[in-house]
């Protein structure tokens, strides 16, 4: 499908639920901001995309969608995307909301994977694709930051220490979620070894996750958990010399500010959610039945292959990331 871009004057950008997935959507918005710099953009979001996109220069509107809508409710929205009259509509849920959208230009149900498994943020971008768009013209993420939230970064890390390293131990599948024990011993290891500052960051999910990391070092470590919002968890990550986390959001905030990350990985398949930011690794458990990408293991509820990793394997890729 050609477009013809002079004509496109209004955008709808619709994207993902969940933090991590909203961040990986966000190389679509600057293509988009590229290929038609003067349309006016809307998007529909989750509400951690809420902080995301309405910093964006070229985002006129946000709208979050709730959970758990009504058939009113759900047919009020149609009727307000219909008063629009969107020129394109980019819809990377898979969803029926362009087709009733009444835009001239849609994107495709879905896109096949040509040449294989690709990664989440290449799997969106191909999207464009169908549109005429090259969708890997500029694949860059979008991470806003205000002044405030760098000033407040300034006083988290503090000048006492040469090199910093975050850990973050949660994770939304508890399968994905490496023991919290295990990351306790690796921040003993990484302060008394290394030198290194310690910060193990969360969100609400992940509170019990960091308190059992907390109570369980020998060393100082800081305690971040609900205390960042996004852009400064962006900026934090940003400035630390390591990441180390599971298959979860900030993976993809490092990948989107380029930090070198360790990921451990459980169920998930890395090839397609795996860190993109330079020197990264993934460790992974070496068992047959992995990536399955599921939400429950069948050799037991509590814990999954991600369990037969060790802290030595995750110790000795830092050494070798730092060194």
């Amino acid at each position: 499908m050609k477009i013809s871009k002079e004509k496109i004057k209004s955008i709808l950008f619709i994207t993902l639920s969940n933090l991590g997935d909203i961040i990986l959507t966000t190389p679509v918005l600057q293509r988009l901001r590229d290929e038609f710099p003067a349309a006016k953009i809307d998007v529909i979001t989750g509400a951690p995309g809420k902080e995301i996109f309405e910093r964006h220069p070229s985002v006129r509107e946000v709208i979050v969608q709730q959970k758990n809508r009504n058939f009113g409710e759900r047919l009020k929205q149609l009727v307000g995307l219909r008063r629009n009259r969107y020129d394109l509509v980019v819809d990377l849920k898979n969803s029926l909301l362009p087709y009733f959208s009444g835009a001239k230009y849609r994107s495709a149900l879905s896109v096949s994977s040509r040449g294989g498994i690709k990664h989440k943020r290449d799997e969106h971008l191909l999207k464009l694709a169908a549109l005429g768009i090259d969708p890997f013209y500029n694949n860059s993420f979008f991470m806003p930051v205000s002044a405030e939230e760098r000033e407040y970064v300034d006083s988290l890390i503090g000048s006492d220490w040469k090199r910093v390293v975050v850990l973050n131990p949660g994770a939304k599948s508890h399968l994905k979620r490496w023991d919290a024990a295990k990351y306790a011993q690796l921040a003993d290891k990484i302060v008394s070894e290394l030198k290194c500052r310690v910060l193990v960051t969360g969100n609400e999910d992940d509170v019990e996750a960091v308190s059992q990391v907390v109570s369980h070092v020998t060393t100082p470590v800081k305690d971040l958990c609900e205390q960042t919002s996004i852009g400064a968890l962006a900026e934090l990550i940003r400035r630390s010399d390591l990441v180390i986390t599971n298959d979860s959001a900030p993976l993809h905030v490092a990948s989107a500010v380029n930090t070198t990350t360790i990921a451990i990985f459980g169920p998930s398949d890395e090839k397609r959610y795996g860190p993109l930011s330079d020197k990264s690794r993934v460790i992974k458990p070496g068992v047959p039945c992995r990536p399955c990408g599921k939400a429950l293991c069948k050799k037991g509820p509590v814990e999954g292959c991600i369990s037969n990793i060790t802290v030595e394997e995750v110790l000795d890729t830092a050494k070798q990331v730092l060194s």
